[in-house]
C-alpha cells in the first residue's frame, strides 16, 4: 500500500517525521499537483479553509476525493462540489468517522425497528477538556459527528434549530455549543459539544484531554443509552402509565446488547476502506457530497446564525 502512497503538506516538519518513518521522500512534496497525474484517489486532510479548493479542482481532474469534516465552511461551496460530483460522476465521501462505529450500527437497527416506541427526545453530548481546533469552532469539531449519527438513525433531517454559543477563548471560533435541534414529528434533539465541560474519560486519542462522547433515546416505550467511550450501550424498558388518576413509571428491566468494541483508529480504518470500496464499486458513499456535505453545511449555517441573532431559526433545504 504505502508503494502506492504520495504525501503533499506544506510543513517542513511532516517531511522530516516521514524521513523518520523511512518513507521514499521521492514521493512526497509540498506542492500537491506534483504527484497529481499518478493517482486514482485524493485524501485531504487540511484545515477546514483549504477543502473546497483542493476537492474542486480534484474531482475536475476526474479524481475521486475522500475530504475530512466539515466538508466546506459554506453551503454555497457545498453545493458547487455536488455539481461537480453529478457532472463528473466521481466518487466524494467525507469522513464521519462515528458511522462506523459498532455501536451505531447497533443504535440504528433498534431505534428503526420500533422497540423504543415513538421517540421523544434525543440528548446528546461530546465534549471534554483538550486541545481546539483553529480551523472551525467545536460544533463542526464535535458535535457533528452527532448530528450527521442522528440525522442517518432517524432517517431525517432537523427542521430548524435554536443555539447557543460562547467564546471563552477569544478565538472567533465558539468553545461552547449548544444547539436544541427540532426534527419532523416534533423531536426535540439537544447536543452539547465544548472544550471548557469535563469529560468523563480520558481520551483514547487526544494525550493529557478528557472526553464524553454518548447519546440517549427517549422513546414512548424504552429508553437507550449509549456511551461512545465505555463501548457501553443500555436499553431500558420504561413506560408512563396512568392508574387511578395519577401517573406512574413503569419499569420492565434492562439489556446491554453485545457488539465488539472500536478505537477511533479501527473507524478509520474502516471508512476509508468503504471509501476505497465505493471507489472500485463506482457507488455513492453513505456520508456523501449531498447528506454529509450539503445538508450538514445548511444546518451549520442555519446553527450559528440561530446563535448570533439569539432566535429560532428554522432550516431550509
Amino acid at each position: 500500500m504505502l508503494d502506492n502512497l504520495y504525501v503533499s503538506d506544506v510543513s517542513e516538519e511532516s517531511r522530516k517525521f516521514l524521513e523518520e518513518a523511512r518513507f521514499d521522500l521521492s514521493r512526497f512534496s509540498h506542492d500537491w499537483r506534483r504527484f497529481i497525474d499518478q493517482v486514482d484517489v485524493v485524501d485531504v486532510v487540511t484545515g477546514t479553509d483549504a477543502h473546497f479548493p483542493l476537492c474542486q479542482e480534484a474531482l475536475e481532474l476526474g479524481k475521486d476525493v475522500f475530504c475530512e469534516k466539515p466538508l466546506t465552511r459554506t453551503a454555497t461551496e457545498a453545493e458547487a462540489l455536488a455539481a461537480t460530483v453529478r457532472r463528473s460522476r466521481v466518487v466524494l465521501q467525507v469522513g464521519y468517522y462515528y458511522r462506523y462505529h459498532p455501536m451505531a450500527e447497533a443504535i440504528r437497527k433498534i431505534v428503526q425497528s420500533g422497540r423504543l416506541g415513538r421517540l421523544r427526545y434525543v440528548k446528546a453530548e461530546f465534549l471534554g477538556f483538550k486541545r481546539p481546533r483553529m480551523d472551525v469552532g467545536v460544533m463542526q469539531t464535535d458535535g457533528i459527528h452527532f448530528i450527521d449519527l442522528l440525522n442517518s438513525v432517524v432517517g431525517q433531517n432537523p427542521e430548524g434549530v435554536f443555539a447557543v454559543t460562547r467564546d471563552h477563548l477569544g478565538r472567533n471560533l465558539e468553545d461552547l455549543a449548544i444547539g436544541l435541534f427540532h426534527y419532523p414529528g416534533g423531536l426535540p434533539a439537544n447536543i452539547e459539544s465544548g472544550y471548557i465541560q469535563p469529560g468523563r474519560w480520558r481520551d483514547k486519542v487526544v494525550p493529557g484531554a478528557m472526553t464524553t462522547k454518548s447519546m440517549e433515546f427517549m422513546g414512548s416505550k424504552a429508553t437507550l443509552a449509549a456511551d461512545f467511550e465505555s463501548d457501553e450501550l443500555e436499553v431500558i424498558a420504561v413506560e408512563h402509565q396512568k392508574n387511578n388518576g395519577a401517573w406512574t413509571v413503569a419499569i420492565g428491566g434492562s439489556e446491554r446488547p453485545y457488539f465488539p468494541s472500536s478505537m477511533p483508529v479501527e473507524m478509520v480504518s474502516e471508512e476509508l476502506a468503504d471509501f476505497l470500496r465505493c471507489v472500485e464499486e463506482r457507488r455513492t458513499p453513505g456520508a456523501n457530497v449531498d447528506v454529509a456535505g450539503v445538508v450538514l453545511a445548511r444546518i451549520m449555517e442555519a446553527f450559528y446564525r440561530s446563535a448570533r441573532e439569539m432566535r429560532f431559526v428554522e432550516i431550509a433545504y
